[in-house]
């Protein structure tokens, strides 16, 4: 792995630090709040017909297709590492680097999906939706690789749900809700990796209980992205052009949803971030 002085890693990060602020800081557009205003009605009847155990075992179902064709191996030789352990060593820079191949080939993937739903308009819905579910989520899992977060546990299940939730067109009051819960999980998950044999796990079921109402609150926000994102390219033919367009700049505020709050964690793990 390549490494860098310590004086650059450091101004490096004060830069990272920053830009995560400001990006917590940053509210949504007019043309964003107009298209949630104009889309709210269609997202609430959604919201009321599917039932919540079907977006959280879509979710599900789409995290296991996700790390299926997530190429853990290429991301490993990408960071010249040969096993994800070996990141804990690694700078926060070494890791960037590698986050932004992934994060540009999936903003491209994502175009040409769009592109190609698009072209079916309405009919396509379902499917689209589902694409555009499986991209992010995949996204989100190779962005935690690059960072070394490759355990396959609920904890780091819930952890990328959490990330979803922060895509798209969120206010700061929003992201802070699901930022303050990430920080909690990532507490959670540090206390139930126990160093000996004398630390002692929570309990499974009491675990259980804790994901299961994150996943309830945090399917709401996910299908609400989802709903408006795809509503725009229901139109046959002219939604393939608004497909390119809708569907790339949703995956890039994934891409950068994931960075950032994987950068946070890396960043409060080494005791570097302040609160």
């Amino acid at each position: 792995m390549r490494k860098v002085s310590p004086k650059a890693a450091k101004r490096y990060e004060a830069r990272q630090i920053a830009r995560i602020r400001k990006w917590q800081r940053r509210r949504p557009g007019w043309v964003a709040r107009m298209t949630g205003f104009l889309t709210s009605p269609i997202v609430w009847v959604f919201h009321n017909i599917i039932p919540h155990s079907a977006v959280e075992a879509t979710l599900h179902g789409n995290l296991r297709l996700a790390r299926g064709w997530a190429r853990e191996r290429t991301t490993l030789r990408a960071l010249g590492a040969s096993s994800f352990s070996e990141l804990t060593e690694a700078d926060l820079l070494h890791s960037d680097r590698a986050v932004r191949k992934v994060h540009s080939r999936a903003i491209y993937l994502a175009g040409g999906m769009g592109f190609v739903a698009g072209m079916f308009g309405f009919l396509a819905l379902p499917v689209s939706m589902a694409g555009a579910m499986n991209i992010a989520l995949r996204t989100i899992h190779r962005v935690g690789l690059c960072y070394g977060y490759a355990a396959p546990t609920e904890a780091e299940q819930l952890f990328v749900y959490y990330t979803l939730s922060l895509a798209g067109n969120r206010k700061p009051e929003e992201k802070e809700v699901s930022l303050r819960a990430m920080r909690e999980l990532q507490t959670l998950i540090a206390s139930t990796a126990p160093v000996d044999a004398s630390d002692q796990p929570i309990h499974p079921t009491m675990r259980h209980q804790a994901f299961s109402i994150a996943h309830h609150d945090f399917s709401r926000e996910i299908t609400k992205q989802l709903v408006e994102v795809r509503l725009l390219t229901s139109i046959p033919v002219i939604g393939a052009f608004i497909g390119i367009v809708v569907d790339a700049n949703y995956i890039r505020s994934v891409g950068w949803a994931a960075r950032h709050a994987y950068q946070l964690r890396w960043l409060r793990e080494r005791g570097r971030w302040v609160d």
